[in-house]
């Protein structure tokens, strides 16, 4: 198996893993909240939505800061 096809694999298998947990997350952190039904899932999808948005934001973020140590060398 070439490398790509490794890192793909792995890549495949966290993303499940992180979403997997992520529902888990969210249902525990809405467990409190006032809603059900189409309401409750519009809620999770929502919240679901915004931490990935997040997650992917603060991934940028690393990789300027790592871009910007690597150039002021």
């Amino acid at each position: 198996m070439n490398q790509n096809k490794k890192i793909q694999e792995i890549a495949d298998n966290v993303a499940s893993i992180t979403l997997e947990l992520m529902n888990d997350s969210i249902d525990w952190q809405l467990e409190n909240y006032s809603a059900d039904g189409d309401d409750y899932d519009a809620i999770h999808a929502e919240t679901m939505q915004r931490a990935i948005e997040i997650m992917y934001y603060e991934t940028r973020k690393m990789q300027i800061c790592k871009q910007n140590t690597i150039t002021d060398r």
